[in-house]
């Protein structure tokens, strides 16, 4: 069966079992915003990747690191380092710089994504201060299920994907395989020619990606349940050049032929008594990475000084434990325990090794209130502290240090059900962000000076929802409008020191106050059998109140999404679907990009043997547009795929 429409699934997630294991949206965050996102809709509007399926929910922003070749997304405003990403409730992310290409993550077959926006559960662990992204791994319910598929699209593209699992008596099993490949993509027509880009196919954007995930779950008795998994990713990728007319950027020719991530864990779940439940997690992820700079275009020398091998090697290794208990009349009580040890290794061919590891745990207790009158109270603290074990001065070899920090997140949400139709919420949070081993110690490339003592960045949310349903369920809404006010933001601070040149340094120091606000609104609409529609909107203003001058980036004021999907004959579905996003500041100079918009337009056809056809385009009207300033985006795309399930 098909999934729903993207906007029915929020006030359906509000219902669905809060106990599977991997999830991180718990109960006391429902009805919200925070939405799903299955792969049957990731697959519907053409979402190839993690971050491309984010941004079919309200709220959250497609962004391009053009440097870097890099695909994230902002949350409400707030970039990756400050809304985590986790596998099966198992944290994946870039030991350095806190920062994951989500490029990277292709969707497995049977996953959902979560995403908690701002008040998210303090027994979640550290560092969630904008929130937190969980993509999990459905359990099977039959013997045997799955799908495969197989596509092309333009640019030399070519994909592919198998998901299977299966359950019998007390054990089931999950498995996906994903790959992805594309030699260069498709500029838009209405490229302008530069001097390191003649148009056409993007010069140094191929990409190869893989992935394989898979889990097996014990469930010896209703509520216990035992699941090994694993995630396997291995990526190369082409780093396209600056193409755009500032001077002063001067153009990389760079090639990652190595991005390679590994995550194994294992989750459980044992019911000690009639109330009380223990979780556990322990999870060791593993992240080897191979940057080469070269000389031009031809990528086929590395004699100039700005040429370099940069190799990194790092490891993750924790664990968690959870116990909840609900022997109190209508009430749930819960604490979790978090710990875990980040390690980088760093180090430019014929250079010396540099060491740099963290310790990071989180102690949080939660509890929950049911009132007989349809209201309950959530309420949660959690305590979060970080040593550190290793660090060392690049330019110099000298070992360095720096203070133990630590951070208070308390929470109180309220929820209450009008009617059978009517729901909301009223929240307030105070979270906090760690600074990354990045953020502390790089001299980046010669500009800046470490600042080993920075200190957590902190922020105060206050979030109001509703969600409601009418004309027997056909119609689905929800709004919400938030408030977010950062302290202690991590800013840059400019010439705090010169180079013998004259060139001045900047340092990054806890200097900044910031607020975010915001409104978002996602509806949907089922018309008859035939016809569905869909929209989700999103206002968020994001302002640096302590330095103006300092831009918040990578997040525009205005966005929206349209959809529908028409069942023209019982064998062939039309989606159409519509993006629009406003201008957006790109540096925190003040440089900007234009509005993006994409009209995209899909057709499944049903063929015999349960087996699906679909084609269409992306950017059907050919766009010359930015996300990043002189990295242009790909104009229009042609695809299609071949889908069995069974």
């Amino acid at each position: 069966m098909r999934a729903l429409p993207l906007l029915w699934i929020a006030p359906l997630a509000a219902m669905a079992d809060p106990s599977e294991l991997g999830e991180l949206v718990v109960e006391a965050m429902k009805p919200d915003i925070s939405n799903r996102v299955t792969s049957e809709e990731a697959e519907d509007f053409e979402r190839r990747d993690l971050a491309e399926a984010l941004t079919l929910l309200p709220g959250v922003s497609l962004t391009r690191v053009g440097a870097r070749a890099e695909t994230m997304v902002t949350v409400r405003g707030f970039d990756l380092r400050q809304v985590p990403v986790f596998i099966d409730g198992i944290p994946a992310y870039v030991v350095y710089d806190g920062y994951p290409d989500l490029g990277r993550f292709t969707i497995p077959d049977a996953g959902e994504i979560e995403v908690a926006k701002g008040l998210s559960p303090v027994l979640a662990g550290p560092n969630t201060l904008g929130g937190l992204i969980n993509v999990f791994t459905r359990r099977p319910t039959k013997e045997l299920e799955g799908d495969v598929h197989a596509g092309a699209f333009s640019g030399g593209g070519w994909e592919a994907g198998l998901g299977a699992g299966g359950r019998q008596d007390k054990w089931y099993w999950q498995f996906d395989l994903s790959w992805i490949e594309q030699s260069a993509f498709e500029l838009s027509d209405d490229f302008v020619p530069r001097p390191t880009e003649d148009g056409g196919r993007r010069n140094n954007s191929y990409r190869n990606d893989w992935r394989a995930s898979g889990r097996l779950g014990w469930t010896p008795a209703p509520e216990d349940e035992y699941v090994l998994g694993f995630w396997i990713q291995r990526g190369e990728k082409g780093n396209p050049p600056y193409t755009g007319y500032d001077k002063t950027i001067r153009p990389r020719f760079w090639q990652w032929p190595q991005w390679d991530k590994d995550t194994y864990y294992m989750l459980t779940r044992t019911e000690l008594g009639a109330d009380t439940t223990l979780e556990t997690n322990l999870h060791y992820d593993r992240f080897e990475n191979l940057l080469r700079a070269f000389d031009n275009a031809s990528y086929s020398s590395q004699t100039l000084g700005s040429s370099f091998n940069s190799y990194y090697d790092d490891w993750t290794a924790g664990g968690m434990v959870k116990v909840e208990n609900r022997s109190l009349k209508a009430t749930r009580i819960a604490t979790a325990f978090h710990y875990k040890v980040d390690h980088h290794e760093e180090m430019n061919l014929g250079a010396p090794k540099y060491t740099f590891e963290d310790e990071t745990a989180s102690l949080g207790l939660e509890a929950e209130h049911s009132f007989p009158w349809g209201s309950s109270l959530v309420a949660g603290i959690s305590y979060d502290w970080r040593r550190i074990n290793d660090a060392v001065d690049t330019n110099t070899g000298a070992p360095l240090t720096g203070e133990e920090v630590d951070s208070w997140n308390p929470s109180l949400i309220w929820k209450h059900k009008f009617s059978e139709t009517l729901e909301g919420h009223l929240g307030w949070a105070e979270k906090s962000r760690f600074p990354t081993i990045k953020d502390r110690y790089s001299y980046r490339m010669g500009q800046a000076i470490p600042n080993p003592d920075l200190k957590p960045e902190t922020v105060d949310h206050f979030d109001l929802g509703l969600a409601g349903t009418a004309w027997d369920n056909r119609f689905q809404w929800e709004t919400g409008v938030f408030y977010s006010r950062i302290d202690d933001a991590i800013q840059r601070f400019d010439n705090v020191a010169f180079t013998p040149g004259g060139a001045g340094l900047f340092q990054l120091q806890n200097v900044g106050e910031a607020e975010h606000r915001g409104f978002e609104t996602a509806v949907g609409m089922k018309w008859t059998d035939c016809i569905e529609t869909g929209l989700r909107y999103a206002w968020i203003n994001a302002e640096n109140r302590s330095n103006p001058r300092i831009h918040i980036i990578g997040t525009p004021e205005h966005e929206v999404f349209l959809f529908s999907k028409i069942q023209v004959h019982e064998n062939v579905k039309l989606i159409p679907s519509f993006v629009w996003a406003d201008s957006r500041d790109v540096s925190s100079t003040g440089k900007r990009v234009g509005t993006y918009a994409s009209v995209d337009f899909k057709a499944e056809v049903s063929l015999p043997g349960e087996c699906t056809l679909g084609f269409g385009a992306t950017n059907l009207l050919d766009r010359n547009q930015q996300l990043d300033e002189g990295f242009p985006e790909p104009g229009r795309s042609l695809f299609v795929d071949l889908r069995h399930e069974f």
